[in-house]
């Protein structure tokens, strides 16, 4: 290829390459299609097509699918340090000692994303399972039956019994 490519020749390349380049791209990322395209993005904007294009995609997807991954990583580590420190604070402001809420704060990071989201709108948010389950539109029931499944993994994460009082909580 001789000059810029064109949008015929981006259109072909995408269908044919497309989607092995989005599975070589999974291997360090979820946004494995957003690199595809600013792939082809900046393969458009060369002046000239490299000698191997098939070879500079793989090559440009790779960084980009690498930068990515770090990136993902950085914001679940930051994310997971904020909500611990939220934790904390909450903890703190309502007049609780240093009782082990680390530990529970850890335990409560190891969840699931659903079964902490319960959790916090149970215990810290101070919803009734009536308003839980307008949030995650569900059943009263069915609300209530994972919030007691989630409150039993965080008990086998920290090996010992944890009252809970399922009528309302932080009722002193």
């Amino acid at each position: 290829m001789n000059g810029p490519i064109d949008a015929e020749q981006l259109g072909r390349l995408l269908d044919e390459h497309g989607a092995a380049l989005a599975l070589y791209a999974s291997q360090w990322t979820f946004a494995a299609d957003d690199c595809v395209q600013e792939a082809i993005i900046e393969l458009a904007r060369q002046p000239q097509a490299p000698a191997y294009v098939v070879a500079w995609l793989y090559r440009v997807v790779k960084h980009r699918a690498l930068n990515a991954g770090r990136g993902e990583r950085r914001r679940r580590v930051r994310e997971a340090r904020a909500m611990a420190e939220r934790f904390a604070e909450l903890h703190h402001s309502q007049g609780h000692q240093h009782d082990g809420s680390h530990t529970a704060i850890a335990a409560l990071q190891d969840l699931d994303p659903a079964d902490r989201e319960l959790v916090v709108m149970r215990i810290w948010g101070g919803l009734t399972f009536d308003e839980i389950a307008a949030v995650l539109a569900v059943s009263t029931a069915t609300a209530h039956r994972h919030y007691e499944q989630a409150i039993g993994k965080l008990r086998k994460r920290l090996e010992m019994p944890c009252s809970t009082n399922t009528n309302r909580p932080n009722s002193n």
